[in-house]
């Protein structure tokens, strides 16, 4: 499994532009965003590729960016002793990051913090639609009377059904359409800049969005204790993101 051995971030040059071609002499504004340990290793780096079954190459980084590159795409770095996956491989995270796959690593993961802001975010919108269910609920002659918690034990096991139904199918269907959209993430995790991707660093599956949303609406309706473990796991997973085994990134 990738991520738990992934390189640290301190060569990365996100800031530039994912899968620009990099000239001989780069300009001053190019080495204000990149390190001058990854450009050297970019401009003294060459690079070799398993084509059916045989080695090619060598390439260069712009090379292999123009004629596009897989994250499984086995590679062979002048600077490396032994053949690598393209996504690990990290002067490569900005390409893929280009084309809508974000690798998650150790430092790029969501914090507890901002995961809390896009939910936030999430519940306001979801709570429109929530009471207009209840309104059109009510014009067809359902009303709920909960005033208090008394009133809530004294629903019958139909109502109350009903009830989670409500609170629950909205949140589902609205995570798992925007989880397996081009957005990667609802709403909220659009605005904070956050994504869901699988350990490969891709958009979800529709299948697979929809199972983590079901689990999330379990951690929901059992007073969001699923998300506490966002707070002491390595990887900063709540307990939806392992059924499904998803990641939440930040993006740059």
């Amino acid at each position: 499994m990738r991520l738990p051995c992934m390189p640290h971030h301190e060569l990365r040059y996100a800031k530039l532009a994912a899968g620009q071609q990099f000239q001989s002499n780069p300009s001053p504004n190019q080495l204000n965003f990149l390190s001058f340990a990854v450009f050297y290793r970019l401009m003294n780096n060459d690079y070799f590729i398993l084509e059916d079954g045989e080695q090619k190459g060598p390439f260069t980084f712009a090379e292999l960016t123009d004629r596009g590159l897989g994250i499984h795409e086995r590679i062979l770095s002048s600077q490396a002793e032994d053949w690598q996956d393209a996504c690990d491989l990290p002067e490569f995270y900005p390409y893929f990051e280009n084309c809508g796959i974000y690798l998650p690593t150790g430092d790029n993961l969501a914090s507890f913090g901002w995961r809390l802001l896009a939910y936030v975010v999430d519940y306001i919108i979801l709570s429109f639609v929530i009471q207009f269910i209840f309104i059109i609920l009510a014009s067809r002659g359902i009303k709920f009377n909960l005033q208090s918690v008394d009133d809530l034990l004294k629903l019958s096991a139909k109502d109350l059904l009903i009830l989670q139904l409500i609170s629950s199918l909205p949140l589902i269907i609205y995570n798992s359409i925007c989880e397996a959209s081009p957005m990667q993430g609802s709403v909220g995790k659009k605005l904070c800049k956050l994504v869901v991707v699988d350990i490969d660093g891709v958009r979800l599956s529709y299948p697979n969005a929809l199972l983590r949303s079901i689990g999330k609406a379990f951690s929901v309706a059992f007073l969001c204790l699923g998300f506490i473990s966002i707070l002491f796991t390595e990887h900063r997973q709540a307990l939806h993101d392992f059924l499904a085994k998803t990641y939440v990134v930040k993006r740059d």
